[in-house]
């Protein structure tokens, strides 16, 4: 049941060090605020109740979406689910991320939802973990006095938990140029469009001709942080994919191991059981729409 926001003190952030030192200053009720579509939900719900919340909103450059050839993609923490959604060069490039964004919520969500508010949250289900997993993504975590780069595989720790410390903020999130041949794509089921996930696949592929050179498979809400599925990958690794119907009993192996990787549980969205059913069947669309249709 949602109640009203609890009481809070409101603090305007204009720069990465000051919010660090902010959060070095106060105690473990001190949270920053970025679009809060996550976080005021969790406030009404009384399962966060901050006394002071740190608005970094206005912080200048975290919103930038910037590529280039040598250095990949670098996405600000502060850029919205409809700016990513809205970019063409992820859209040409990255479009696994891209359709991550466009499954967020609804319209009004994803003009408030922040990348880095995703992540930080740390939900089995956050939409853009699976695809910037199989992607090799990594997060620029930023502190008082260090940053560092943290790939996504070591960032989730637990539902709700990362390996951000207290004064740590992201400011951006780092995605390598995929080599030639690369193709990737995200894949969700759930309810409405809008809903969270009940289950989500993402598959990134490495195609040298027909012989698959790569592949990564990182899955969400299916466990209690989202992963990578690695018997699923090394079973596909190093095989011939022919592009037509004969590649099935490989396809329906790679998302039968997928699917043996997830460890469900059971909630009001869905059985733990019908969960592992969806990941087979999310992998197993992934690997034909990207091997299939990707020829066609």
């Amino acid at each position: 049941m949602l109640l009203e926001l609890p009481e809070f003190d409101w603090i305007p952030a204009r720069t990465v060090r000051e919010t660090c030192k902010l959060l070095a200053e106060n105690g473990e009720d001190t949270l920053a605020l970025a679009g809060g579509t996550d976080l005021f939900t969790k406030m009404k719900q009384r399962r966060l109740v901050p006394r002071r919340l740190i608005d970094i909103k206005k912080i200048p450059g975290l919103d930038q979406i910037r590529y280039d050839e040598r250095g990949g993609l670098r996405i600000g923490a502060l850029a919205t689910a409809q700016a990513i959604e809205s970019s063409a060069v992820i859209a040409n490039r990255f479009p696994a991320i891209k359709q991550a964004a466009s499954a967020l919520g609804t319209l009004q969500i994803r003009n408030t939802a922040t990348l880095g508010g995703n992540l930080a949250n740390a939900s089995p289900s956050a939409e853009f973990a699976p695809p910037l997993l199989a992607l090799d993504a990594a997060v620029q975590c930023v502190s008082l006095n260090a940053e560092r780069l943290v790939f996504l595989s070591e960032f989730f720790v637990a539902p709700g938990k990362t390996v951000l410390a207290k004064d740590e903020l992201i400011t951006e999130v780092r995605v390598p140029n995929p080599p030639p041949g690369a193709r990737a794509i995200y894949l969700k089921h759930s309810l409405r469009k809008m809903d969270v996930a009940i289950a989500s696949a993402a598959v990134f592929l490495v195609l040298d001709g027909n012989l698959c050179v790569d592949a990564r498979i990182a899955l969400g809400a299916v466990g209690p942080v989202p992963f990578r599925a690695p018997k699923a990958e090394a079973a596909i690794r190093g095989q011939r994919l022919a592009g037509d119907q004969s590649q099935g009993a490989l396809f329906e192996e790679v998302a039968r191991l997928a699917s043996e990787a997830s460890v469900p549980i059971d909630d009001l969205r869905a059985y733990a059981g019908y969960r592992s059913k969806l990941v087979a069947m999310l992998v197993g669309k992934g690997l034909e729409r990207l091997v299939v249709r990707g020829r066609a």
